[in-house]
């Protein structure tokens, strides 16, 4: 079996039992032999008498729900193809409490009370994980037969690929598989938004989350423009509540949690026009850099209207407060790149002339350090951005190193650098040296 990209329980030594009886489809519930406590989660003493006497016994199963929560958005992207979802704790007949996911169960027909019963989900060939389902099979959602689910995931699989995006291109390449392009591709349009790019954009970023190779993504427009915002043939729908949320809260921000999430440092291109949404992809990268003659804006509030995938949220801590009131009270689309580099919003403005080399040079740079490593950069200094307490940054910036320092690449350097020091030396020197001649 393979395929499960989820997080997966740690097995520990006094949880070994447990997990090796979840794979039979059996549950076990801990007990204390000195004290008969009940205990859940598994553990290496009693949590009642402290005792190490400790053995299993098996479950019935059965259980009825104390309380849950309906999930419906803002979660790690490996968990949006489950959304909605339902996060719960159940009271066992045995009588413990277990917190556990609701399955094959419409939220709507879920109440507290409900009588489930636990069924299991293989998710890998030594992992079965407990799950918990309606026992009154009238409850239960339809389980589509086998032929159906293959179906439809071919189908899903063939809607969208790299191969099969209309919107969007998506290439890896450069030096080692480093470097991944994803170009919004609707010259025609100017690259404006529709339905069908923010969900290749979406398929697009989470699929280059998984690619290990890679550390840089370059995001760019085709044709004269980066992008221009939303797609004209979007806004009607907007007209109907539910629609107008479903844009901002799910396409929207599903776009937004795709490029931050990606755990990739994610280099904005920017030429032509970058207004509106375009302005507020841009404002996911990690990187902006712009030819002399892009044009930015906010244009929203000429329509009575204000950004809704993220500009007035992001913008502020962007650049300095005052300069983003001005650009979205303002409305104005004719802002220089120039400007937006003085006024703090931009990485680096490059003349047209020498953009794509100097561009380019960049993209190589960065795309040629460890991949982890930038992983690891960006998730400390994003930390650190959101304005917590230094020492937190710090904590994290020191295990964040200690985790880097433990990597099999730099463990396997550090055995090598033991072995032979002497000749290591020499050959950084001689590295060192080459690459002040060549500057």
């Amino acid at each position: 079996m393979s395929g499960y990209s989820k997080p997966l329980p740690a097995i520990q030594p006094w949880t070994e039992e447990f997990w090796r009886a979840t794979k039979q489809h059996t549950l076990l519930v801990q007990e204390c032999n000195e004290c008969n406590e009940k205990i859940f989660y598994p553990r290496k003493v009693c949590p009642e008498c402290w005792s190490s006497n400790l053995g299993w016994s098996e479950a019935t199963g059965r259980a009825t729900v104390f309380s849950y929560s309906v999930t419906m958005d803002m979660v790690e992207p490996k968990f949006m193809e489950d959304l909605p979802y339902v996060l719960a704790l159940v009271d066992l007949e045995e009588g413990v409490r277990m917190m556990t996911r609701i399955v094959d169960c419409d939220p709507e027909d879920l109440h507290i009370g409900m009588d489930v019963e636990v069924s299991f989900d293989d998710v890998t060939d030594d992992i079965s994980l407990p799950m918990f389902r309606p026992v009154d099979p009238a409850l239960r959602k339809a389980v589509p037969d086998e032929e159906e689910a293959e179906e439809g995931g071919q189908g899903m699989a063939e809607a969208m690929s790299p191969e099969t995006y209309k919107t969007i291109a998506y290439e890896i390449g450069g030096k080692n598989s480093a470097i991944c392009r994803i170009t919004l591709n609707r010259p025609d349009k100017y690259n404006a938004i529709d339905r069908q790019m923010a969900k290749e954009l979406v398929d697009a970023f989470r699929r280059v989350r998984n690619v290990s190779s890679v550390g840089v993504v370059v995001l760019s427009g085709s044709g004269k423009s980066f992008c221009t915002g939303g797609d004209l043939s979007v806004f009607p729908s907007l007209a109907e509540h539910q629609s107008a949320m479903d844009w901002l809260a799910h396409e929207g921000l599903d776009v937004q949690k795709a490029i931050t999430g990606c755990e990739k440092v994610v280099i904005g291109k920017l030429h032509g026009y970058c207004l509106a949404g375009g302005l507020e992809l841009a404002l996911c990268c990690d990187l902006l850099y712009a030819t002399e003659s892009a044009k930015i804006g906010t244009t929203e509030i000429n329509m009575g209207i204000l950004p809704g995938w993220g500009g007035t949220a992001r913008l502020p801590r962007s650049m300095p407060v005052f300069r983003a009131r001005e650009m979205v009270y303002s409305g104005r689309k004719d802002y220089s790149a120039v400007e937006m580099f003085e006024m703090g919003l931009l990485t680096r403005v490059f003349p047209e002339d020498t953009f794509e080399e100097k561009f380019e040079q960049m993209v190589q740079l960065v795309g040629g350090k460890s991949p982890i490593a930038l992983r690891m950069g960006k998730e400390v200094m994003e930390r650190s951005a959101e304005g917590g307490s230094i020492e937190t940054a710090l904590a994290v910036e020191r295990n964040g190193i200690q985790w880097l320092q433990n990597s099999p690449a730099i463990q396997a350097a550090m055995a090598a650098y033991r072995e032979k020091p002497d000749q290591l030396t020499q050959q950084q020197k001689k590295s060192n040296i080459q690459s002040d001649v060549k500057k």
